[in-house]
């Protein structure tokens, strides 16, 4: 079986909107449960880590950087907890 080898290449604009969905996406989830913060964060944490994974595999360095830092953000919100 033949590995092929994608790559995925993002302007900043398209970079600047996924990662603002995201970042929508985790706050409408935070907000819609205020009494199940750390589970949420954890459970948006891993979901988080899959995309990061995906953007890793598709080699969008862009996304990648762009979820490493959303997802710190995540991290750093748990551990405040």
């Amino acid at each position: 079986m033949e590995t092929v080898e994608i790559q995925v290449v993002l302007t900043e604009a398209a970079v600047a909107d996924i990662l603002n969905a995201i970042t929508n996406t985790s706050a409408r989830l935070l907000a819609r449960d205020p009494d199940a913060i750390y589970a949420t964060l954890q459970q948006r944490r891993a979901a988080v880590g899959g995309m990061l994974e995906l953007a890793r595999r598709l080699n969008a360095h862009r996304l990648v950087r762009a979820l490493e830092v959303h997802a710190d953000a995540l991290t750093r919100q748990l551990q405040a907890l």
